[in-house]
């Protein structure tokens, strides 16, 4: 059950991730300016989560869990990238992530 919860969390981890740099698309130059190091901060932090998350439905599947407390573990990790999310908006006075008006727009 563990492991389930696990591999899941890490494909939360993967979508978060690629959504997260997808983002980074979009922010126009003005935005970026407005908030260099966060902007750099979540980029790498896209990055890492990606890998995390792909790393660990590898370990998770291959040679199970590390730990019992590993889906907490993995919970703490993408508390950390909404968080920084969540500033980098803030920052660069952005009401909420730019993926929302690119559907939106490309749905219409």
């Amino acid at each position: 059950m563990f492991e389930l919860i696990s591999i899941l969390m890490s494909a939360l981890y993967v979508i978060q991730g690629l959504l997260g740099l997808f983002e980074q698309r979009l922010y126009t130059d003005t935005q970026r300016s407005r908030a260099p190091l966060l902007s750099r901060v979540h980029l790498l932090l896209s990055i890492a989560i990606t890998v995390v998350g792909v790393g660990s439905a590898f370990w998770v599947r291959l040679r199970g869990l590390p730990t019992i407390w590993y889906p907490t573990i993995l919970s703490c990790g993408l508390f950390v990238q909404i968080v920084v999310q969540g500033q980098t908006y803030r920052a660069m006075g952005v009401p909420h992530s730019p993926l929302i008006d690119h559907v939106s727009a490309r749905l219409h």
